[in-house]
């Protein structure tokens, strides 16, 4: 379980190595779902209920994905504890799925909020 520190507003990238049994694992046609939530449960199918949703389809046939937050994201999230996983979707269909990793966020403030 990772913890991760993320300064509200900014940009923040998660490079992602999908391995199967210890060997990188190609992610073409894959779809890696990043989600992120106040609560590390929650009943909702949808995740209609997700801070944050990130879904990404440009994997490398090497098992590489980069997530990234932008500062829109995070921007008006209040700060504090958050709960976060990444879902391997192996043929982007809800099929097979994996979970590959999850942990928290700590979401920190800052004194400057304009994006622009």
């Amino acid at each position: 379980m990772a913890r991760l520190n993320i300064n509200r507003g900014t940009t923040y990238s998660i490079t992602f190595n999908y391995l199967v049994n210890g060997v990188a694992t190609t992610l073409v046609g894959s779809t890696v779902r990043f989600t992120m939530k106040t609560a590390e449960y929650s009943t909702s199918t949808t995740d209609a209920d997700a801070s944050v949703l990130k879904n990404v389809t440009s994997g490398t046939s090497g098992g590489v994905a980069t997530i990234t937050l932008n500062p829109s994201d995070t921007a008006t999230l209040s700060p504090g504890k958050y709960y976060y996983d990444i879902k391997v979707d192996v043929a982007s269909d809800g099929v097979t799925v994996y979970k590959c990793d999850e942990g928290t966020i700590t979401l920190d403030a800052s004194p400057t909020n304009r994006l622009a």
